[in-house]
């Protein structure tokens, strides 16, 4: 089943809900997960059917820091992004509307507009979030797919591994990467922004004066964030490690892949876009960066789109829960709190190590971060505590937290998308990891000293 670029586009916008209202003064896109300007799927499409009604464009986005629930740094990396969005905007001579929360402030918003483009949301909490929130609105709403093969077209249920999403992916690509890179300077200047020249770059930035960045955090480290810094960081990638990709992806000694994940959080980049690029490279399907941008990465959103549980031990599959619970009561050589793990306090210099990377930088390597998460299910009471205690940290301090790939990183710790093992005691048949994995894999002890003088951000 091959099908063509208009084919799979075809299934990337929905109607979310229709109105009888058909009087309105402008189009608007309310910017989410999608940060960015260049290869936004939902930006074009509000762009292309507010130039077929020949009406103006508001594009906006509702800042609520409350919502994020994160560390300051989470929005200081955000808030930065979208000064980016906002110049990106003003050199196509568009206005970038930036809002601090506030009840009902969508009605004022909105105010004779009736049609409302949006970034499809992933979860189940970002889609509670949303429908609370456009509640009362009478206005057509439509909302859009940003991931490369639009969600829907792939699957319409939850994939149970990388292999069944695979088989459907490469059979709809026929085994061939599409570009879809795109621009929307072709439509963008065809249609007039919905009142010029407002101050979002001051209001944006009065928000980030208000931050108190974390202490635990060196300001030396605080990562420059936004669609031009996450293209600067995707090019230099791949220009000085993509051809090791494959030999050096899973060393932490060294920053050899790609840490393109927090820029695709926040949606400072589309996969479309580094697949161009990748594509200029002569990279084929089967490449092992493909199978984490493309497969692993989008079965993530396949398990947090279609299972409600993705942020709690219900979602593991029935072999991983009753396994775990065989062995919920055995006995623990270690056993910490919260509190133990959150400041590195553990007896494990390596677990330690990852932990302090974690809290300084917003970042663990993804080898360290299997690590981590295994070691926190043998050193808790059981598996469920030692789940929420994963997804807080995780949450609370990596800069990709809170997203369908991050949740998906902690619970295959505990058995999502993997097989049974041999059988041993805490972990049942989950797979196992411990320090002898890590030394024969890479020099652990340079890491640890890496991550010691802060040389690994």
């Amino acid at each position: 089943m091959s099908l063509n670029l208009i084919d799979i586009e075809s299934f990337r916008t929905r109607i979310e809900r229709k109105s009888t209202n058909s009087k309105g003064e402008f189009i608007a896109y309310w910017m989410t997960n999608a940060q960015r300007v260049d290869c936004n799927y939902t930006l074009e499409r509000a762009l292309k059917f507010a130039h077929k009604e020949r009406l103006p464009l508001k594009i906006f986005f509702i800042y609520n820091p409350g919502h994020y629930k994160t560390l300051e740094r989470h929005h200081c990396f955000m808030l930065h992004g979208l000064l980016e969005v906002n110049d990106l905007l003003k050199k196509y001579n568009h206005s970038f509307h930036f809002f601090s929360y506030k009840d009902n402030l969508l009605k004022e918003i909105l105010d004779r507009c009736n049609h409302l483009f949006i970034d499809l949301p992933y979860t189940e909490r970002a889609r509670a979030h949303l429908k609370k929130e456009l509640i009362g609105l009478d206005m057509n709403i439509y909302s859009v797919d940003n991931l490369y093969l639009p969600l829907t077209l792939i699957s319409k249920k939850q994939e149970f591994s990388a292999a069944t999403l695979r088989k459907k992916y490469y059979k709809i690509l026929d085994n061939t990467l599409i570009g879809q890179d795109f621009s929307v300077l072709e439509y963008i200047s065809k249609v007039d922004s919905f009142i010029k020249n407002t101050d979002s770059r001051n209001q944006i930035c009065s928000e980030i004066d208000k931050l108190n960045i974390d202490n635990l955090i060196d300001k030396n480290y605080l990562i420059r964030s936004g669609p031009i810094t996450a293209q600067n960081v995707i090019d230099d990638f791949l220009d000085n490690s993509l051809d090791n990709y494959q030999e050096n992806s899973n060393n932490p000694e060294f920053i050899k892949n790609s840490t393109i994940s927090r820029y695709l959080h926040y949606g400072h980049i589309s996969s479309a876009k580094i697949i161009t690029k990748l594509i200029e490279n002569n990279l084929k399907i089967d490449h092992p960066f493909i199978e984490q941008l493309l497969i692993r990465r989008e079965l993530a959103y396949n398990f947090t789109y279609y299972n409600k549980n993705y942020n709690n031990s219900e979602s593991l599959p029935n072999w991983a829960i009753k396994t775990l619970n065989e062995h919920n009561y055995d006995k623990r050589e270690y056993l910490y709190t919260l509190k133990d793990f959150e400041f590195a306090k553990t007896h494990d210099v390596y677990w330690n190590s990852a932990q302090h990377q974690l809290l300084t930088s917003g970042y663990i390597h993804g080898y360290m971060r299997m690590y981590w998460g295994k070691k926190i299910l043998e050193w808790t009471s059981n598996y469920k505590e030692a789940i929420k205690i994963a997804l807080y940290l995780n949450n609370k301090y990596q800069l990709d937290g809170r997203n369908p790939n991050s949740y998906v990183g902690i619970l295959w710790c505990f058995g999502l998308h993997d097989r049974a093992w041999k059988e041993r005691k805490v972990f049942g048949k989950i797979r196992y990891m411990n320090e002898n994995g890590l030394r024969r894999k890479f020099d652990i002890n340079r890491y640890v000293e890496k991550v010691s003088k802060n040389n690994l951000f």
